[in-house]
Order: C-alpha cells, then structure tokens, then sequence
C-alpha cells in the first residue's frame, strides 16, 4: 500500500498538463478592456490566498497596459483563474490550476464568449496552493503581454 501511495504522488507529482491554443505573437493586453475572474473550487484549505492572487493579476495585466474592469458586460476580454483541488487521505492537496483568456462578444442580449488562450497544470503540495499558484501565475501571466 505504502508503494502505491508513493508512486501516484511521484507520478501525480511530476505531472503537468500543459495546453495552449494559438495566441498570435503580435497580440497585446494593452489597452484592452479586461475583467479578472477568480474561481476558487479548492476544498479543504488547498487553497487560501484568493483575495491576494486576484490582486496579483490585475496589477500584472495593469502594469501591462490593460484597463482592468470590475463588470463582465462592460469588458473586451475576460481572464478567469481557476483552482480545483482537493486533499487526499494522507493530507496532501492535488488539483488543477486553468488559466483562460476569452473575448466577449455581445449579440443581442447575449454574451458570448471564445477562448483564444488556456494553459493548465497539475500538481499535488504536501500543504496548499498558495504559493504555487503564484509561481505558476509568475511563468505563465507573460504570454499575454
């Protein structure tokens, strides 16, 4: 039992899962109307410091020229980070971390939103999210410059 529960932290614990769409290389955040959505689906304390990367983000995506919105329906874009995690029986948090950017596009009455930019990753932390959101954020948030 002992061998199983080292090995799927081992595997869990090297696996990343990395997807990205075409983003053009010319494209820029600037000057783009942009709306930070945070999603928090981290059960048990796996992952704490929302308020904080929520904060993080948007002064990143400032300090890169984008007009940070607090209302979805006045916004060109849309950026949504997410965490879904969850404790295992031995205490350690594993899930996943997805970051999108999507264009919202008002026909009639309707939003509709098309994603141009998802990256995802996997991990597993013998205590929380906090810190390797952040990290992950640090690596990944320069794409869209």
């Amino acid at each position: 039992m002992r061998k199983l529960i080292i090995s799927l932290i081992i595997t869990v614990g090297f696996a990343t899962s990395a997807s990205s769409q075409y983003l053009d290389p010319n494209f820029s955040i600037q000057n783009f109307k942009v709306f930070v959505q945070v999603i928090d689906k981290a059960k048990e304390g796996c992952w704490t410091n929302i308020s904080e990367t929520r904060k993080y983000i948007k002064n990143k995506l400032s300090s890169r020229g984008a007009n940070i919105v607090d209302e979805q329906s006045k916004t060109d874009l849309t950026l949504r980070f997410a965490i879904m995690a969850q404790r295992t029986g031995h205490g350690w948090c594993y899930g996943n971390m997805s970051l999108g950017l999507t264009a919202n596009i008002m026909i009639g009455e309707y939003m509709i939103l098309g994603t141009f930019y998802q990256k995802d990753a996997v991990d597993i932390k013998s205590q929380h999210f906090n810190n390797s959101a952040v990290k992950w954020l640090e690596k990944t948030l320069p794409e869209l410059k």
